[in-house]
């Protein structure tokens, strides 16, 4: 009996240990925490195209704060960012995206004086117009930081290709 027990806590504590081993990695050091996610895709003018337009006059975000590099131009490579932060009113949602290699990142900031409502909202990033590229591009690396009046880093996260920790010490 008690040799089946034993071998019950082996197992147990085994099992123990590869759920925890599996378990989400801690932020690395490149990210600071407070961005939820961030989902990117493209989106034709269709799919940006809402059906309570047809009742309204002008473009209804809904829950979203909505950010376009080129304002009138909806069709383009948009981020939809969620924070778990509550940045301070001056400041900036910053997107840093590396469009070819060997080139720097191009940087659009926003600033953060409205909020999406919550629970559903996010902010959404749009690369429009020019900035959008080929209805085939899609960004090499990118990156979204929240920061205050003064520059300082509040929060961050970067797609999987988007630097070394010596690169990121460079900001």
């Amino acid at each position: 009996m008690s040799g089946a027990v034993s071998q019950a806590s082996l197992w147990a504590a085994l099992a123990a240990l590869v759920f925890t081993a599996c378990g989400t990695p801690p932020p690395s050091a490149e990210e600071v925490p407070g961005v939820a996610y961030v989902n990117e895709r493209r989106r034709s003018e269709a799919d940006v195209a809402r059906a309570s337009e047809a009742f309204y006059a002008k473009e209804h975000h809904g829950s979203d704060v909505v950010f376009r590099t080129e304002e009138h131009v909806r069709p383009g490579y948009y981020f939809y960012v969620k924070l778990d932060i509550d940045p301070p009113a001056d400041g900036r949602l910053v997107l840093e995206v590396i469009r070819t290699e060997n080139t720097p990142p191009e940087r659009y900031d926003f600033a953060v004086n409205l909020k999406p409502k919550l629970p559903l909202g996010e902010f959404v990033i749009g690369l429009t117009g020019k900035q959008a590229g080929t209805p085939n591009w899609r960004p090499i690396a990118w990156r979204v930081s929240v920061v205050d009046a003064k520059g300082r880093f509040l929060a961050s996260r970067h797609s999987f290709l988007w630097g070394t920790p010596l690169d990121l010490g460079r900001r």
